[in-house]
C-alpha cells in the first residue's frame, strides 16, 4: 500500500452522517447444552472437587423454568463452596458456554424402562431406584463370578467423586445416568458414594443436550479493515452525531457514549499549532512526522486522563459526567483508531517527561513489543479469554498452595517473581532467624553409633587442590561452570583419550599466535570460529563412543574431520568404550591397538575407511568382514583375532584405564556421550549445535577474565586445563545428579540425568505422605533447607547400604535431612528394618531420635521387641499393628506417583526425583554431598534467598518450620518451570523460570495500575504498544477486568514504537462478556459484536479472529462481507451470522523406538460406534508430514476412533498409543483407540506408532528416484531444516499403496473470495461443464465462501449435476502466518496440497475462478506428468508489448532460473499420489518458512514459491494452448487456447469485466447464471438477492475487485501477479 494512500487515513474520520450499523454474531453447530446441566459442567470446569458436594444439594425443590433459573439455582448452591474467584470463572464459563463441547460429546442415553429417568448402569443390568443398586450390589459381591466381572471403560466426559490415596482400584463400577431433577437421584447419589472405595462410583447425564440449535458464542474477535484508503479524507473538526436518531440500549448505548466522550475530549483540545489547524481544516493528509508519534501520543492521552490533577477541567468533566474511566477512553481509541487518528495527531502534545521516560523503556524492552507476565510467566502466543481462564486457574493454585505454607499472597507472589529463580544466583548473608528446636541426639552419633561409620576421616571432599589458581569470576558465570567435571584422563595417567588433533603441538597451527588479546578483538557472539587462530587448546572436545555402531565411524571421519580441516579452534578427542563383553569391546581393542602403533592421520585414514564402506552398502549394523579387510590394509604383523580376544598386554592395560575413566565420569557407553570442556552432552542430532553454545559462552568467560586481566600472558601454559582446574569442578561425576535436556527427542524420558520435579504438596495430596509430618534424620546444621527422602528396599542388603551412604553424608557438615521409605521387590517377605522405620514414621511430631537409642534398637532387632528400647526411654512409638502396614501403602502410592519399579532405588531431593538407580550404579556419601552442593547451587539456595526477602524483617522460624518451607516451596517452583513433556519432546524447551523484569520499566508516566495488589491472588503483567492489533484485545479485555477478574491485580505498561504509516487500519471489536445476560422472559440475550458510527465513505473487509482450535465461516449474510460499504447499506444494516462448524484436532505423531516422524503415514478418525454394516464411518482423514510429524482433522464434539488407513502405512505400523493425554500417554491396549473432541480450545494429539515385524527399515514413502546429486542434497537439506526435530535412522523400500473409493473422473480445486470471484467461479463451472461428459467435482476452500454461495452452490449443482465438496485446513501455529487476506488465500493455494483434499483423491486441478474453459479437462486428468508431481504451464512470452514487464526474465529470476521456465499458478494439475509420495508439501513448507522471514520476499507467493524450488519438486510443464491471457500472450493463438484467463493487465490496468466480455461465451455463461439465480429466488430457495445480478452490477456496487497490491504503480509494476 503506496504511503499517498495511506496517510489519507490519518484524517479524523468522525463521523458526518448516519452510519447504519454492522453487527457479527457467532453460533455453534452442534446442539446445545440443558441449561442446568450446562451450569454443573460449567461448575465442574471451575472447581472439579466441589460437583458431588453440590450434587447432594438435588433434585431442587422447583425446577427451573428458564436459562435464568437454571443458572442461577446453580450459582446460588455454588457460592456456599467455591470462592469469589471460581464463582466469576463459573460466571465467564457460562457466557462462553465452555461446557458445552463437552456436553455435546455425550450421547442421550435412556433406560428402557417407562418412567426411570435417572438410573444406574451394574453390567448391564438397570437399576432405578436405591434398592435395586443395593440388590445387585449384593448380589454381584455373593456371585463367585465377582472377581470376573469385566473392568468397564471410562470416557473423558464422566465424573468421579474423590478418593482417598489407595493401592488398589475400586473392585466394581457403577455408572449413574443422571437427571438431577428426577425424584430418584438424591437417593442413588447418596448410595453411590455410600458404597466407595469398594465400588467406583462413575456419573454421567443422561440427557445432555436438548434437540435445538447451538448456543452463540463469544470469545472472539472481528475486525473491520479498511480497504480503500483514499476515501478517507474527510474534516475531523465536526463532531461525530449520534449513529441513529432512537435510543441505542445495551452495548450500543455505551459505545456511543464512548464516542462521544472521546470526541468531546478532542473537542475540547486545541490544535498544537496553526499549521496543523490549517492542514485539519483543508483535509490535508497526515504528514510522515504527525504519524511518526502517534503513539506517544497516544500514550500521553491516557497518562493525561489517568491523572485528574493534570487534566483542564474541561477535560476532566468530559469524563465525569459520563461516568467513564480513562480505560473505557483507551479502548474507544485502539478499537477505533482510524476515526481518530487526525485529532490524536494533531491535538495531543507530548510532554518531554513522557517521550524521556518512553525512550529510556526502549533500551530495556524492544520498541513496541507486546508482552503478558502472569505471575511472572512469560505468556506465550495469543491467550484470548478462553487460555486467560486456564492461566489464571493454574496460577490461583500455585498461589493457594504457597498460601498454604504460611506466606500471604503478596508474598507468595513475590517469591514466584523473585529475580534469582532466573538470574545469576550470588547468595547473601542470611538475616532471618532460625531456632534449633530440641533434638533427641544428633545425626553424627547416629550415624557412628547405629551405623558405626567413622565420620573423622571422611573429609577428602573438603580439599583443595595445592597450589590451585583462584579467579574473581562474576556469579552470572555460575550455570556455565556449575556441573563441570575433569574429563581429562590425567587422573587416569594419561593414554585413555585419543586425540584426534592438538592446536598447541601439530604443525598446521604453528603459524596461530598464543595471544590471548585476541579474544578480545572479537565479538562474543562470534568467538567460535575459524578466524579465531589462537594456538591453545582452548576448547577441548571428548567423545565417549561405542565403535560398534557404525554412525560414529562417520561422526569422526566427516564432522570432526570437517570441523578440524575448517580450523576451527578445537582440540578433539575419542574415547572407545566397551559396553560390554560383545563388539563393543573388541572394537575398543581393534582401536586401541591402531592408535598405539599408528599416527594420528593413519588412524583417521582408518576410520574413513571403516566409515565409506559402511555407508557405501548402506549397513546399519557392524561388519566384521570390513573392519578385518581395513585393518588389513595397515600391513601390521600382529593377528587380528588376537588384538581383538585381548591377548595384547598394552591394549589390555589402556582398556583398564579407560574402564576407571568411564567410571569416574559416569559415561554409560551405550549411546554416544561428549564432554566439551568438562561439560556433559548426548551425542545425538544437535551435539554439535549444543558444542557451539556452550563453546561460546566458555569463551565469553576467557574474553571477559583477558578483560579484567585475571588472564595474562604468563595464564597461556593453563588455559587449556582452565576450566578443569576451576574449584568448582568436580573430579567424578554422578550421571543421575546433573539434570540435562536431552540433546535430542531420542532421548527417552526417563533417561539418567533428565530433570524430573514433583511438587510435595501435590505428591502428599495424591498419595497420604507428607513431609510434615514424617520422621526426619537432620544434622546438627542450624538450617537445613534440604530434604532428601531415600527410597530403597530397606530390607535389603544394597538398601541398608544406601541407608548407610545417605546417614554418613548427613552426619558431615550436611545442609541436609533425610528420611526413608521401603520399596521392597514383590512377594518380598517383612523385615526388621523396614519394620523399625515404619514405627518410627507412624509416630507423628517424633523429632529426631537419639543415636543410642537407635544402636541399642537395631542391635535387639532379633532379639526382643525393638520399639521396648524407646520405652524404656520414655518415648512411645505408634504401636499400631497396622503401622508397618501403612508405612508400606504409604510407601507404595509415592513409589507408584513417582514413576518406580517394585525394589528400584531412588532419592527425591526436594522435589527432584534422582534415579531409578541401575543394579549396578553407587550412589555414596560423595555423591549425596556433590548433590546436596548441586542442587544448592541450581534450586534450593535460590528458593531460600528468595523466602529471606519476601518475610518480613523480623520473622522467626524454627527449624522444621524452616526446612518444611523451603523444601515444599522449592518443589512447587521448580515442579511449575518445568515445561510441558510435549514442549521437551518437540522443541527441547528449557525450564521456563517466571521473571519481574517489567519492574526493570520506568512507570512515572507509562505505568498504570488496577486491582488490589495486596489481596490478589493473580498479578497480570501487560507490556502493550497502545496502537497494535495485539492491544486492541488486550484492553478490551482489561476495561471489564472488574468483573472478569476479581482478585487480580493487573499492570500495565505501555510501550509505544514510532510510525512511518498509519498504525491500525482497521476498527475492532472483541467478544467477552463477565456473565450471561438475559431478557425479561429469563432466556439468554445472544452474544454479538455491534460496531456503530462507522465512517460511511470507506470499503471493510470483515475478518474474524477466532480461538486457534475453531473452524468458522459465514452462515448468514446479505451483502458481500469482503467488501462492506456503510454508505450503501440499510438503515438496519449488516448482521452477519457466522458458524463454528468444526473444532480442530491436532498433533504430532512420532516412532515409538526413534522418535522419528512417520511421514506419509495415512490417519483417520472414525465414528466410535459402528454402522449397521459394521463398518465406522470416516469423519475425517490426513497424512503426517514431517515438518514435527504434525497432522490436523476437523472434527465436532464427540468420541472417535483413530486408525491408520488401509494402504502402506497400514503395512509398516500399527498405533501404539493415540497420545490423547499428553506426550507420555497410555498405549493403545491400556486406554484403547478412542478419543473424544470435548472442549472450545480443540484437542492435541501425541500419536506414538510401531513398526511391525519385518518393517523395521521400511518407509511408507519410498521409491522416490532421485534425479541428480544436486537436487539430492538439497532436497535432504531443506527436509533437514524443516524435521531437523527429528531424525530416522532407517532408511525404506517399501513403495506407497494406492488406495481409496472412487472419486469423480475430473477433480477441479479453486478459490473465490468476495461476490464477484464466486460469481467468476460460477461461470468457470459452466465452461467446465459445457465441454466434458465425465462426472465433475468442484472443491472449495470452505473459509472462504459468502453464505449466499453456499447457499447457491447445492441448487446449481443439483441443476447441473456435478458434485461439490468444501474443504479446510487451519493454518499450522507451526507455520509462518501470513496477515493480508489475498496471501492467505495464495498459500493456501500451494502449501496445503498433500492435506487439504481426501487421502483417496489422486489428481486435482486447480482452475482460477476467472477463468473460461474451452476443452474437455479429462484431457489434463490423463496427461502424463514424466514423474512430476504437478504440472504448470509457463508464462506467456509472444505479446511484445509486456516486455518490459516480464519480471522473470532480469535480476534474480533470470539468474536463478537459468534455462528453467517461470510458470504462471493459474492453472495447474497435480498427482497427489506423487506429490504426497515424495513429501512435496513437506519440501515448499520448509522452503517457504525459510523464504517468509523475509517480508520482501514470495511477492507472488503461489507462483514464486513452486518456481523457486522447481529443481527439488519438478514442474512439469505443461503446452502453451493450456492457458491463454491477453496479457502475456500473442493473439495469434487464441483459436487454440484451451482455457483463458482474465490476468492483471500492468500496462493498461483494464478491469476484467472489460476483457472477459471480449470472450464470445462468457456473456451468455453471466446471463445464464444469472437468469437461473433469479429464478431460485423467485422461487423462495435462495434469499441473497444480490446473487441474482450480473457481473457488472457486481463489480460496481460500491465494490472493488480484489486485485494484487502489485496492481498499482511503483516498483511492483515489475512483478505483477497474474490471477486472484
Amino acid at each position: 500500500m503506496h504511503l499517498g494512500a495511506l496517510v489519507v487515513l490519518g484524517c479524523a474520520l468522525l463521523a458526518l452522517s448516519t452510519s447504519p450499523p454492522v453487527s457479527v454474531s457467532l453460533r455453534s453447530s452442534f446442539s446445545a447444552a440443558d441449561p442446568l446441566l450446562e451450569a454443573l459442567e460449567t461448575l465442574a470446569l471451575a472447581s472439579p472437587e466441589h460437583l458431588f458436594s453440590l450434587l447432594n444439594h438435588f433434585p431442587l425443590p422447583l425446577k427451573p423454568a428458564t436459562p435464568e433459573e437454571s443458572h442461577r439455582s446453580v450459582l446460588d448452591l455454588a457460592k456456599k463452596y467455591l470462592p469469589l474467584p471460581e464463582i466469576a470463572a463459573m460466571n465467564v464459563g457460562l457466557a462462553l458456554h465452555a461446557a458445552s463441547p463437552k456436553l455435546a460429546a455425550q450421547h442421550i442415553r435412556e433406560s428402557g424402562r417407562e418412567g426411570c429417568e435417572d438410573w444406574v448402569d451394574w453390567y448391564g443390568r438397570i437399576a432405578c431406584n436405591a434398592e435395586e443398586l443395593r440388590l445387585f450390589v449384593e448380589t454381584s459381591v455373593a456371585g463367585s463370578d465377582f472377581e470376573s466381572q469385566p473392568k468397564l471403560k471410562r470416557l473423558p466426559t464422566d465424573h468421579t467423586p474423590h478418593l482417598q490415596p489407595s493401592l488398589d482400584a475400586p473392585r466394581l463400577t457403577a455408572i449413574h445416568y443422571a437427571d438431577p431433577m428426577a425424584p430418584e437421584f438424591n437417593l442413588l447419589h447418596s448410595t453411590l458414594l455410600s458404597l466407595s472405595p469398594d465400588v467406583e462410583y462413575v456419573l454421567r447425564w443422561a440427557r445432555p443436550v436438548i434437540a435445538t440449535d447451538g448456543p452463540y458464542l463469544s470469545g472472539f474477535g472481528v475486525a473491520l479493515d479498511l480497504k480503500k484508503m483514499d476515501y478517507l479524507a474527510v474534516d475531523d473538526r465536526k463532531r461525530a452525531a449520534s449513529t441513529s436518531g432512537d435510543h441505542l440500549a445495551g452495548n450500543e448505548s455505551q459505545e456511543d457514549n464512548e464516542h462521544d466522550v472521546l470526541s468531546c475530549i478532542f473537542e475540547a483540545m486545541s490544535y498544537i499549532d496553526t499549521e496543523m489547524e490549517k492542514n485539519a481544516t483543508t483535509n490535508n493528509p497526515l504528514s510522515t512526522e504527525e504519524i511518526q508519534d502517534l503513539g506517544l501520543k497516544a500514550t500521553s492521552l491516557f497518562s493525561l486522563l489517568s491523572n485528574p490533577a493534570s487534566s483542564p477541567p474541561v477535560i476532566s468533566s468530559c469524563l465525569l459526567k459520563n461516568s467513564l474511566t480513562p480505560l473505557h477512553i483507551l479502548n474507544t481509541l485502539s478499537t477505533n483508531f482510524p476515526r481518530y487518528a487526525a485529532p490524536l495527531a494533531r491535538k495531543v502534545r507530548v510532554p518531554d517527561a513522557v517521550r524521556d521516560e518512553v525512550q529510556e523503556n526502549w533500551v530495556k524492552a524492544m520498541m513496541g513489543i507486546n508482552m503478558v507476565w502472569v505471575n511472572g510467566r512469560v505468556l506465550e502466543g495469543e491467550a484470548g479469554i478462553f487460555g486467560l481462564l486456564r492461566n489464571f486457574a493454574r496460577e490461583r493454585a500455585l498461589i493457594r498452595s504457597l498460601v498454604e505454607l504460611g506466606l500471604s499472597r503478596s508474598q507468595a507472589i513475590e517469591f514466584a517473581v523473585h529475580p534469582v529463580h532466573s538470574g545469576p544466583f550470588d547468595p547473601s548473608p542470611s538475616k532471618l532467624k532460625v531456632k534449633k528446636g530440641t533434638m533427641f541426639g544428633s545425626a553424627k552419633r547416629f550415624a557412628e553409633e547405629v551405623l558405626r561409620t567413622d565420620t573423622e576421616h571422611n573429609v577428602e571432599a573438603e580439599a583443595l587442590i595445592e597450589g590451585q589458581k583462584k579467579y574473581d569470576i562474576s556469579p552470572k558465570w555460575n550455570d556455565l561452570l556449575d556441573g563441570l567435571v575433569d574429563s581429562s584422563d590425567r587422573l587416569e595417567g594419561g593414554s585413555v583419550i585419543l586425540w584426534r588433533n592438538d592446536i598447541e603441538e601439530d604443525t598446521k597451527y604453528a603459524d596461530w599466535g598464543t595471544d590471548l588479546t585476541q579474544l578480545l578483538r572479537m565479538h562474543p557472539s562470534q568467538l567460535f570460529n575459524p578466524y579465531l587462530r589462537l594456538r591453545i587448546n582452548v576448547i577441548n572436545v571428548v567423545l565417549a563412543l561405542d565403535f560398534s555402531q557404525p554412525r560414529f565411524f562417520s561422526l569422526i571421519a566427516n564432522q570432526v574431520d570437517n570441523i578440524v580441516a575448517r580450523g576451527f579452534p578445537v582440540r578433539w578427542g575419542f574415547v572407545p568404550v566397551a559396553v560390554d563383553h560383545g563388539d563393543g569391546l573388541k572394537m575398543a581393542r581393534i582401536i586401541y591397538y591402531v592408535a598405539q602403533k599408528f599416527s594420528r592421520l593413519e588412524v583417521a585414514s582408518f576410520f574413513r575407511s571403516l566409515s565409506a564402506a559402511h555407508t557405501q552398502q548402506q549397513l546399519p549394523t557392524l561388519s566384521w568382514s570390513i573392519v578385518h579387510a581395513t585393518f588389513n590394509t595397515l600391513g601390521t604383523a600382529d593377528n587380528f583375532g588376537d588384538i581383538a580376544s585381548g591377548k595384547v598386554p598394552s591394549v589390555e592395560e589402556a582398556l583398564d584405564s579407560a574402564r576407571r575413566w568411564t567410571r569416574r565420569l559416569g559415561v554409560s557407553g551405550r549411546d554416544g556421550e561428549g564432554f566439551v570442556n568438562g561439560r556433559w552432552y548426548e551425542v545425538g542430532d544437535n551435539f554439535l549445535r549444543d558444542l557451539q553454545t556452550e563453546a561460546v559462552g566458555q569463551m565469553q568467560l576467557l574474553q571477559e577474565l583477558v578483560y579484567l586481566e585475571e588472564l595474562t600472558s604468563a595464564s597461556v601454559s593453563l588455559v587449556s586445563t582452565f576450566f578443569y582446574d576451576l574449584p568448582t569442578t568436580l573430579s567424578s561425576r554422578n550421571p543421575y545428579i546433573f539434570s540435562k535436556a536431552p540433546a535430542s527427542v531420542h532421548a527417552p524420558s526417563s533417561s539418567i540425568g533428565n530433570l524430573k520435579m514433583f511438587d510435595l504438596g501435590d505428591l502428599s495430596n495424591r498419595t497420604g505422605w507428607s513431609p510434615f509430618t514424617c520422621a526426619w534424620v537432620t544434622s546438627d546444621a542450624e538450617r537445613t533447607p534440604v530434604s532428601m527422602v531415600v527410597i530403597a528396599n530397606l530390607d535389603s542388603a544394597e538398601g541398608q547400604a544406601l541407608v548407610r551412604e545417605a546417614v554418613t553424608f548427613v552426619s558431615v557438615k550436611s545442609q541436609s535431612r533425610i528420611t526413608f521409605l521401603h520399596n521392597p521387590t514383590a512377594g518380598s517377605p517383612r523385615g526388621n528394618v523396614s519394620s523399625f522405620f515404619a514405627h518410627i514414621g507412624s509416630t507423628s511430631n517424633l523429632g529426631e531420635i537419639s543415636s543410642n537409642m537407635f544402636k541399642r534398637a537395631l542391635d535387639n532387632f532379633e532379639t526382643q521387641d525393638a520399639a521396648q528400647v524407646f520405652i524404656a526411654e520414655g518415648i512411645t512409638l505408634q504401636s499400631d499393628p497396622q503401622a508397618h502396614t501403612a508405612f508400606l501403602t504409604t510407601s507404595r502410592l509415592l513409589v507408584r506417583e513417582a514413576g518406580l519399579r517394585p525394589g528400584e532405588q531412588a532419592i527425591i531431593v526436594n522435589g527432584r526425583l534422582i534415579g531409578p538407580f541401575s543394579p549396578t550404579s553407587e550412589f555414596v556419601s560423595e555423591d549425596f554431598a556433590t548433590l546436596e552442593t548441586y542442587e544448592m547451587k541450581k534450586r534450593v539456595g535460590r528458593v531460600a534467598q528468595a523466602i529471606e526477602d519476601v518475610l518480613a524483617d523480623g520473622t522467626e522460624l524454627d527449624a522444621l518450620a524452616y526446612a518444611n518451607l523451603v523444601s515444599v516451596a522449592s518443589s512447587i517452583i521448580y515442579a511449575d518451570q518445568q515445561p510441558d513433556p510435549s514442549e521437551a519432546g518437540l522443541f527441547d524447551s528449557a525450564p521456563r523460570a517466571r521473571n519481574s523484569n517489567y519492574r526493570l520499566l520506568s512507570g512515572s508516566y507509562t505505568k498504570f495500575e488496577f486491582g488490589d495488589r495486596e489481596n490478589a491472588l493473580t498479578h497480570l503483567v501487560l507490556l502493550l504498544d497502545p496502537l497494535s492489533e495485539g492491544a486492541q484485545k488486550w484492553i478490551a479485555i482489561l476495561e471489564k477486568h472488574e468483573e472478569l477478574f476479581p482478585e487480580v491485580y493487573f499492570e500495565l505498561y505501555l510501550n509505544p514504537a514510532q510510525h512511518s504509516e498509519i498504525p491500525l487500519k482497521r476498527f475492532y471489536r472483541y467478544s467477552v462478556e463477565p456473565r450471561v445476560r438475559y431478557d425479561n422472559k429469563g432466556n439468554e440475550i445472544p452474544a454479538q459484536v455491534i460496531f456503530n458510527g462507522l465512517p460511511v465513505d470507506p470499503i471493510y473487509t470483515l475478518g474474524m479472529e477466532v480461538p486457534p482450535s475453531w473452524l468458522v465461516r459465514p452462515r448468514e449474510a446479505l451483502y458481500d462481507l469482503d467488501n462492506i460499504q456503510p454508505s450503501t447499506l440499510p438503515p438496519d444494516g449488516l448482521h452477519a451470522l457466522f458458524s463454528l462448524d468444526y473444532l480442530v484436532v491436532e498433533g504430532h505423531a512420532r516412532e515409538t523406538k526413534s522418535n522419528s516422524p512417520p511421514r506419509g503415514v495415512q490417519l483417520q478418525l472414525t465414528t466410535s460406534s459402528s454402522a449397521a454394516n459394521n463398518t465406522p464411518s470416516v469423519v475425517d482423514d490426513t497424512q503426517v508430514v514431517a515438518n514435527l510429524g504434525y497432522l490436523q482433522f476437523k472434527a465436532r464434539p464427540g468420541t472417535f476412533n483413530l486408525t491408520i488407513r488401509e494402504g502402506g502405512g497400514r503395512e509398516v505400523y500399527h498405533i501404539a498409543s493415540v497420545g490423547s493425554e499428553g506426550w507420555n500417554s497410555p498405549s493403545v491396549e491400556d486406554s484403547g483407540e478412542e478419543l473424544t473432541v470435548m472442549s472450545f480450545e480443540g484437542l492435541t494429539l501425541y500419536p506414538r506408532l510401531s513398526r511391525k515385524p519385518g518393517m523395521e527399515k521400511a518407509d511408507v514413502l519410498a521409491g522416490l528416484q532421485q534425479r541428480s546429486g544436486h537436487s539430492q542434497t538439497v532436497i535432504h537439506d531443506i527436509l533437514s531444516k524443516v524435521s531437523s526435530l527429528f531424525t530416522s535412522k532407517s532408511e525404506s523400500t517399501t513403495a506407497v499403496a494406492e488406495t481409496g473409493a472412487r472419486q469423480a473422473d475430473i477433480n477441479i480445486f479453486t478459490v473465490a473470495s468476495g461476490l464477484l470471484y464466486e460469481r467468476f467461479a460460477s461461470i468457470m463451472i459452466l465452461s467446465v461443464l459445457r465441454n466434458t461428459n465425465s462426472t465433475v467435482k468442484f472443491w472449495f476452500i470452505e473459509n472462504f465462501l459468502s453464505p449466499s454461495f453456499l447457499e447457491f452452490i447445492p441448487h446449481m449443482a443439483e441443476e447441473y449435476g456435478f458434485q461439490y465438496e468444501l474443504v479446510t485446513y487451519k493454518w499450522p501455529s507451526w507455520l509462518r502466518a501470513q496477515k493480508e487476506k489475498q496471501r492467505v488465500i495464495w498459500a493456501y493455494k500451494i502449501l496445503f496440497l498433500d492435506v487439504l483434499f481426501p487421502m483417496d483423491l489422486n489428481k486435482v486441478i486447480f482452475v482460477d475462478a476467472d477463468q473460461i474453459v474451452r476443452v474437455d479437462l479429462q484431457e489434463l486428468v490423463d496427461l502424463d506428468l514424466h514423474g512430476a508431481p504437478y504440472g504448470y504451464t509457463p508464462m506467456g512470452d509472444d505479446n511484445y508489448e509486456m516486455e518490459g514487464f516480464r519480471f522473470w526474465k532480469t535480476g534474480y529470476w533470470k539468474d536463478f532460473l537459468g534455462d528453467l521456465p517461470y510458470h504462471i499458478s493459474a492453472l495447474y494439475v497435480v498427482d497427489l499420489v506423487r506429490f504426497r509420495q515424495m513429501a512435496a508439501g513437506d519440501i515448499l513448507r520448509g522452503q517457504y518458512q525459510m523464504l517468509s522471514a523475509d517480508p520482501n520476499s514470495l511477492a507472488n507467493l503461489d507462483q514464486d514459491l513452486p518456481n523457486n524450488i522447481q529443481r527439488d519438486v519438478p514442474i512439469f510443464s505443461l503446452p502453451e494452448d493450456w492457458l491463454w491471457c491477453e496479457t502475456w500472450c500473442g493473439a495469434d493463438r487464441l483459436h487454440r487456447a484451451k482455457t483463458i484467463d482474465l490476468c492483471q493487465n500492468p500496462l493498461t490496468k483494464e478491469p476484467k469485466l472489460s476483457r472477459a466480455r471480449r470472450i464470445p461465451e462468457w456473456e451468455e455463461y453471466d446471463n445464464e447464471i444469472a437468469q437461473f439465480a433469479g429464478r431460485l429466488a423467485a422461487e423462495g430457495k435462495i434469499q441473497s438477492s444480490i446473487a441474482t445480478a450480473r457481473s457488472d452490477v457486481l463489480a460496481n456496487v460500491g465494490l472493488v475487485q480484489p486485485a494484487h497490491n502489485n496492481d498499482v504503480g511503483g516498483k511492483d509494476l515489475q512483478h505483477p501477479h497474474d490471477e486472484l
